[in-house]
């Protein structure tokens, strides 16, 4: 009797602990397909925000660890081009055991535009030096009509130049800026340069934009091996000197001062943080911003143009393509990722 019970009770504990190694197993298993669904539904909209201008498709990416579906829904319309989405991504994993198990994930997204507002042809925070009455600063578009990547053009004329109270000082000469007005002074520097929308604290401390080239470590581009469609960012981390060698479109963003040499021509958007000296006859066809680390607190001098016949058009097209591919498509709302299981 006592060997029958003995074996009874061995017997059930061997039973038990086969049923708790399989729960555990099982748990174990569904964690797994848990983990894996999440990682594919995670990666899903990562990709999405990555390939996406913006939030209006549904489409299906595949991964080895699961398939995820995203889509994006329009919650609202903001100022200035903007429109806040919420992207949802769903991924379900069957794992060889059987069974599935299924992770959603969503975020907020903010789709721009990309747009910079130009006050003027050439708007500068801290003050504009001229001299004589050489050289063209126009604030008339010079986009064509019936661009299809630029509709509405040209656009209305904007000032000359911009630059805060009695900053437009010129030495002899007739008055060069041309537009409407031909001078805007605004209420002060710090105003005229948040009146363009520049975000300059996020994009030399936090990093908002990823340039296509830093200088340094990189090397200038080689602008005749690009595609005539390509505007890239180029962000200079201190002070840089351009000469016709250098010619080219896109965003050049300079952290403190530019110098400009000789024919230098450039197509798209400058943005100077300190201010830019001008040796020679560039022509500058789009829009200049200069002294925008007045909004960082700091102090800069005026930019000084010189003599000479040099150009700063507006040109509201090319503006559009060099800020569309520096600051538009989408971007994620910090703090706003959610997950749930479903």
């Amino acid at each position: 009797m006592i060997v029958l019970i003995a074996l009874v009770g061995l017997t059930a504990l061997a039973a038990a602990g086969m049923i708790v190694t399989d729960t555990e197993l099982r748990a174990s298993q569904n964690q797994e397909a848990g983990t894996n669904a999440f990682y594919a539904a995670d990666a899903g909209l990562q990709q999405y925000l990555g390939t996406k201008s913006v939030a209006t498709s549904t489409d299906t990416f595949t991964y080895s660890a699961g398939e995820a579906i995203v889509e994006g829904e329009k919650l609202l319309d903001l100022p200035n081009d903007r429109v806040v989405y919420r992207i949802r991504s769903v991924s379900t994993y069957a794992p060889p055991q059987g069974g599935t198990a299924s992770r959603t994930v969503s975020r907020l997204a903010l789709f721009s535009a990309g747009t910079v507002v130009a006050k003027a042809s050439f708007a500068s925070g801290s003050g504009l030096l001229k001299n004589g009455g050489s050289g063209t600063i126009s604030g008339v578009d010079q986009a064509t009509a019936g661009d299809a990547n630029c509709p509405n053009s040209p656009a209305p004329t904007v000032a000359g130049v911009a630059v805060p109270p009695s900053g437009y000082v010129q030495s002899g000469g007739g008055l060069v800026p041309t537009g409407a007005p031909d001078v805007y002074e605004a209420p002060s520097g710090t105003e005229l340069l948040e009146s363009t929308g520049v975000p300059w604290n996020k994009i030399v401390n936090e990093g908002l934009i990823a340039p296509d080239y830093t200088i340094p470590p990189d090397s200038w581009p080689n602008f005749s091996t690009m595609d005539a469609d390509e505007w890239p960012v180029i962000y200079v981390k201190n002070n840089i000197e351009v000469t016709p060698t250098e010619s080219g479109r896109g965003t050049l963003i300079v952290r403190n001062n530019l110098t400009m040499d000789g024919s230098f021509e450039w197509d798209g958007l400058v943005l100077v943080g300190g201010y830019v000296t001008s040796n020679g006859y560039q022509t500058v066809e789009g829009a200049t911003i200069t002294g925008l680390n007045e909004l960082l607190g700091e102090t800069t001098a005026a930019s000084d143009l010189g003599n000479g016949n040099k150009k700063f058009l507006y040109n509201s097209c090319k503006l559009t393509y060099a800020s569309k591919a520096a600051f538009g498509g989408l971007s994620e709302v910090p703090g706003s990722w959610f997950e749930r299981w479903q």
